[in-house]
């Protein structure tokens, strides 16, 4: 389920004006996308008290972090990098799985997403000048990532307050 990437401890991030460094967060942030397609799918099989729209919207979403995730590695191998060379942590799919309902894990997901977004945007705004390329790659993610956030408002009111399993 998780091949080809290195699960374990996770090392110092790099630089970003290193080669090594601009990998680490390929890597890190295609593994999120691994974990959120996971997180996803089992989301749509596990929690009965979800309505038929809101497992399909997640299905959908879950196709849309395979993309992300797609476009990152090959970025990632564009760049000579193996998507191995360094561990990454399981940490955002343990912390999904420990959510009991489907209200509980929309609001924290939707939390992840918008880390997501946020990191997504400073990165592609970051290599705008030195990485044109894997800027446009952030900036899409991080525009499509808005759709996944918004898919909380449509089925929870926007007041109830988020947090963590």
């Amino acid at each position: 389920m998780w091949s080809p990437y290195l699960i374990g401890p996770p090392q110092k991030i790099r630089s970003l004006n290193t080669s090594q460094g601009l990998g680490d967060r390929l890597r890190l942030v295609a593994f999120a996308e691994r974990q959120a397609f996971h997180a996803f799918n089992e989301a749509a099989q596990r929690f009965t008290d979800a309505p038929g729209e809101l497992i399909q919207a997640w299905k959908w979403v879950a196709l849309e972090e395979a993309k992300h995730e797609s476009w990152l590695v090959n970025r990632l191998k564009e760049l000579g990098q193996e998507v191995s060379d360094s561990p990454v942590s399981l940490n955002l799919y343990y912390s999904l799985q420990k959510c009991e309902s489907a209200r509980d894990f929309a609001l924290y997901v939707s939390d992840a997403e918008e880390r997501g977004r946020v990191g997504a945007e400073k990165f592609a705004l970051s290599l705008a000048q030195t990485d044109p390329i894997t800027a446009a790659i952030f900036k899409q993610i991080a525009l499509e990532e808005v759709g996944h956030i918004a898919l909380v408002e449509r089925f929870f009111e926007k007041s109830m307050s988020r947090g963590s399993p």
